[in-house]
């Protein structure tokens, strides 16, 4: 029914280019949340050379709370995975979402995302093992006994 989108930041004129990225750069928060607009900022992410691309994203990065709400938008979550596959932040992206995976989680496309980066599952916390961390059946006796009097002074 419709057609596929053409690649046509890449046919256009450097200079028409250089327009178009300008425009988006006014509010590029703005239209990676628009549901046009946020083509167009894929695309440029997608498709434009290396140092306009980073351009770009450096200026969606300018904020970092811009990743997260982007991430729960149903239309600038696309706009995110583009992100995540620039080179030069797609590191720092996915910082930004592994620190505010709770919230992202609890979003309709945030836990989309998250399960497609195998973020999914927060991984268990690690128990301290006495036996791995140099401590000895007698030095963990010690220890045992001395949070016990501990306990019992506190309650």
């Amino acid at each position: 029914m419709f057609a596929q989108p053409t690649r046509w930041i890449v046919s256009v004129s450097r200079c028409a280019r250089a327009y178009i990225l300008a425009a988006l750069r006014r509010d590029v928060q703005r239209f990676a949340r628009h549901r046009f607009a946020s083509k167009v900022v894929e695309q440029a992410l997608a498709l434009c050379p290396e140092e306009e691309q980073e351009s770009l994203a450096l200026e969606v990065l300018a904020r970092p709370s811009t990743v997260v709400a982007l991430a729960c938008h149903s239309f600038g979550v696309n706009v995110v995975r583009e992100l995540l596959q620039v080179p030069a932040v797609s590191q720092q992206v996915q910082l930004l979402l592994a620190k505010s995976s709770g919230r992202v989680r609890r979003d309709k496309f945030g836990s989309e995302l998250v399960r497609q980066l195998g973020m999914g599952k927060q991984q268990p916390k690690q128990v301290w093992n006495f036996t791995t961390h140099g401590l000895g059946p007698a030095e963990h006796a010690v220890y045992e006994a001395a949070v016990v009097r501990f306990v019992a002074v506190g309650a």
